[in-house]
């Protein structure tokens, strides 16, 4: 597992959890997962379109 799949499980599993936290009203719950779905839109962006990568590329053996 990358860096990249990684991070996207941890912050889905936040995003998913902090709706049954009580932890903040609904407005801020709102702003927190718009703001977070922002950053890994942006991140995604990068991966896909300016690395053109989100695998490790396989190696091939000299056999």
């Amino acid at each position: 597992m990358t860096t990249f799949h990684l991070i996207h499980v941890v912050v889905g599993a936040v995003l998913a959890a902090v709706n049954f936290w009580n932890l903040m009203d609904v407005t801020s719950r709102t702003y927190f997962n718009s703001i977070i779905g922002l950053v890994v839109l942006a991140y995604n962006a990068y991966y896909l379109f300016g690395r053109e990568n989100v695998d490790e590329k396989n190696k091939e053996s000299g056999s």
